[in-house]
């Protein structure tokens, strides 16, 4: 790996200079009050800069347990306005009301078509993902687009993952990316928690370039309900790690401190919930680096249990009195048996493609109506319980938020167009 080193001073107006096009695309400079993301004259993070910031994870920890939790406040030091109005009607609405969640892939939003037509509505979450956003010159930074026009054009609440793309050999700059541990063959999530590797050098300068996209979302107002290093229970991910006999979970915390200590302590970021998604009482980290727990459960097509085990594992080993999500889901739980069972999720987050519509040709391609219109999968939930789900006011659905500064109450263009064609087409027989 070359690394392009520039002069400090230099390098800190760069990122002052990128922040500001940022702002004067995005949104108000008001919004922006964390530090700017040291960048060179190519708009990458300036490694000379970046590396002289280290995390003394011991020290961190120490300071971390020094403070009594408390749930009811957030743990950023110094979150905005608005997000810190999401966080309070997030803790206001906890265990009377569900948030539903839709995980987002195609900018089409074909998702979006199965509740609307259900009831005139969509879910109060979307989900997005910073997969593309730390791969250089073949970066794709279409979702944070897309979750900026959803808050400010529709006024709905985002929240983002990272399926983080490391080098599949660390010592072979051409054997491309992955995220998932059977597709890598040499990176260490040892070595990427302990400074002077190339491992730690890579994860440096990612995390560093998915604040520069963190700091777009804040500039332009959007608070984020923010997953780092989900599912880190399993093996599947690196940062999982890549044998489940082996005890990984320690260089995992490292690698979470190092996450929340650049992004709140570092680059102090004003806009970020942080959710919590390790899943695993191994995988435990200070309740006062996290404000949601989350777990992730795919069971059966078409079965709408509460998930009550699920939730309750999760809230025997998090911090008390901690939100609790289903961060991922196949399956919605019905609002009657989360009731019958005593306990109510802060959201439910379906996955996209066919999790939500009826597939064809694949997994992401919707089988289209007549009219151009995604229609519900059956094979995982009919139409009468998406509909009757929608309409039950223990939910929160997009309709139902609260309305925000900043935001307009528009519904997603692209399925706007898709309905008044549908209408036209009624109407012109």
């Amino acid at each position: 790996m070359i690394i392009t080193f520039k002069r400090i001073t230099s390098a800190v107006l760069a990122g002052a200079m990128l922040l500001t096009n940022f702002t004067a695309c995005s949104g108000s400079s008001d919004s922006v009050k964390s530090n700017p993301v040291a960048v060179n004259e190519y708009g990458e993070v300036d490694m000379e800069v970046a590396l002289n910031y280290e995390t003394d994870v011991d020290a961190l920890v120490a300071e971390l347990e020094s403070r009594e939790a408390d749930p009811t406040k957030p743990v950023s030091q110094h979150l905005n306005k608005k997000t810190l109005e999401v966080f309070n009607y997030l803790r206001e609405i906890y265990g009377s009301k569900t948030l539903i969640a839709q995980q987002m892939w195609d900018s089409k939003g074909f998702e979006d078509d199965v509740y609307y037509k259900a009831n005139k509505d969509l879910p109060a979450i979307k989900g997005f993902d910073m997969i593309f956003s730390n791969l250089g010159e073949n970066a794709d930074n279409r979702q944070v687009d897309e979750a900026i026009k959803w808050h400010t054009e529709s006024g709905g609440l985002v929240t983002f993952t990272w399926h983080w793309n490391v080098p599949k050999d660390i010592n072979n700059d051409s054997s491309g990316t992955a995220f998932y541990s059977e597709d890598i063959t040499n990176f260490s999530l040892e070595n990427a928690v302990t400074p002077g590797t190339k491992e730690y050098e890579v994860i440096i300068r990612d995390i560093d370039t998915i604040a520069i996209q963190l700091q777009r979302l804040e500039a332009a107002d959007v608070p984020v309900l923010w997953r780092p290093l989900h599912e880190a229970s399993g093996a599947w991910f690196w940062w999982g790690g890549f044998d489940r006999k082996v005890p990984l979970n320690e260089y995992y915390k490292k690698l979470w401190y190092i996450i929340f200590d650049r992004l709140e302590n570092y680059h102090k970021l004003t806009n970020l919930i942080w959710i919590w998604n390790g899943q695993d009482k191994r995988h435990t980290v200070s309740p006062n680096t996290y404000d949601i727990a989350g777990t992730d459960y795919y069971g059966p097509a078409n079965i709408h249990t509460s998930q009550v085990k699920e939730f309750n594992d999760l809230k025997e080993i998090t911090g008390e009195g901690k939100m609790i999500a289903l961060t991922e889901c196949g399956n919605l739980p019905a609002v009657e048996e989360m009731e019958k069972d005593g306990i109510m999720w802060l959201y439910s987050m379906l996955w996209y493609g066919d999790f939500t519509f009826a597939p064809s040709g694949g997994s992401n391609s919707p089988d289209l109506d007549k009219d151009g219109l995604a229609s519900v999968n059956t094979e995982r939930m009919s139409e009468e319980f998406i509909s009757d789900y929608m309409k039950n006011e223990k939910v929160v659905t997009w309709n139902r938020l609260p309305e925000y500064e900043g935001t307009e109450k528009n519904i997603p263009e692209s399925m706007d167009l898709r309905f008044k064609l549908a209408e036209w087409n009624a109407n012109n027989k």
